[in-house]
């Protein structure tokens, strides 16, 4: 697909059927995350990849018995989503380190919608932060996760701001 059309493709889907996604699909989505630009090139990434049913349903759980209700919808996306992708970073919280990160992120769901692969970004999941860092015992920064798999739902895309009112030419 062209880089346009994947762009304008790219969907947050919050329901996933039961296909799984292969190992080869996830490492080739994983490449394509780590070529995104860094600042310094400090390439402050790192990633688990959750396949495991039971430490996604613990995930799952542990999100919403902290944040309740409002994460429901959340943490179903991570009970059924194909593998759960936990995104570290090495950072000292400088604003430069997070947005190399964004950048990682951007390029791995861009990726995975060239591979007819489904995916959602999700922030809520440093809410438990300190349960995953004791849990997987990981002394790195959880930046935010991506859930991915198959769908069988294409949601309609969602309305942008337009150029005039959030942008001003000088």
């Amino acid at each position: 697909m062209e880089l346009s059309t994947v762009i304008k493709n790219r969907r947050s889907i919050r329901h996933f059927n039961e296909k799984m996604v292969n190992k080869e699909v996830i490492e080739d989505i994983l490449n394509y995350a780590i070529l995104a630009p860094s600042a310094r090139n400090k390439q402050p990434w790192y990633f688990y990849v959750v396949e495991d049913i039971n430490l996604k349903n613990e995930i799952a759980n542990r999100l919403q018995t902290k944040m309740g209700d409002i994460s429901a919808t959340t943490a179903n996306v991570i009970r059924d989503c194909a593998c759960l992708i936990l995104v570290f970073a090495d950072v000292d919280d400088e604003i430069m380190d997070i947005i190399s990160m964004g950048a990682c992120i951007q390029n791995m769901i861009l990726r995975a919608t060239d591979l007819g692969v489904a995916s959602l970004w999700i922030g809520y999941i440093i809410n438990i932060e300190k349960e995953l860092k004791d849990k997987l015992r990981v002394d790195k920064k959880l930046v935010s996760a991506v859930a991915l798999g198959y769908t069988d739902v294409c949601p309609n895309s969602r309305p942008r701001k337009s150029l005039d009112k959030i942008c001003t030419w000088i």
